[in-house]
């Protein structure tokens, strides 16, 4: 699977949150997840569990870059708690451990993309687009879709950031 992100430090969340509503006219899907990153030699592996204790594991590349940039994935899903410890268990032992990233997740649907306003542990407020491409789609139709979207949240380009939320987090506990 395909999509194009941008991720951003939010100055104002509520702001960001009303005109995503606005959007996509309707109220968010409130969504707590803690992701569990893997060592691994390229990409990123994370296992994100959910407070129904079920779970995805999620593979993806994407280019720490700010803006719009491409990030493929696949993942597969786990519908109980004990998948998921199985899961990491054995990641654990195998890769190691990164690090792991608590948030708590507003999900707003505008058309084919996901905005997502998060609150993560430990860093403060950010908001993703998720321009999820079609089979027919190319990069630069999603590039195009998410510029749209930032501007209509307000989101300026001097906010927009390039790392991972665990990458963030890393940095902040080695500084």
């Amino acid at each position: 699977m395909r999509n194009v992100e941008i991720k951003a430090f939010l100055r104002n969340p509520d702001s960001v949150k009303a005109k995503a509503e606005e959007l996509s006219s309707s109220e968010p899907e409130v969504i707590k997840q803690t992701d569990t990153f893997y060592i691994v030699p390229h990409g990123r592996l994370k296992l994100r569990v959910f407070d129904d204790n079920s779970g995805e594991l999620i593979f993806y590349e994407r280019s720490d870059t700010k803006g719009p940039k491409l990030s493929s994935y696949t993942k597969v899903s786990f519908s109980d708690k004990s998948g998921c410890d199985g899961i990491n268990d054995i990641l654990s032992k195998t890769n190691g451990k990164l690090g792991m990233v608590k948030k708590t997740r507003l999900l707003y649907i505008v058309g084919q993309s996901r905005i997502h306003i998060d609150q993560v542990d430990q860093l403060g407020d950010f908001m993703e687009i998720e321009v999820v491409l079609q089979d027919k789609q190319d990069v630069d139709d999603g590039e195009k879709i998410s510029i749209n979207l930032m501007k209509e949240l307000g989101i300026a380009q001097d906010d927009l950031i390039s790392e991972a939320y665990i990458d963030l987090l890393l940095k902040k506990e080695t500084s």
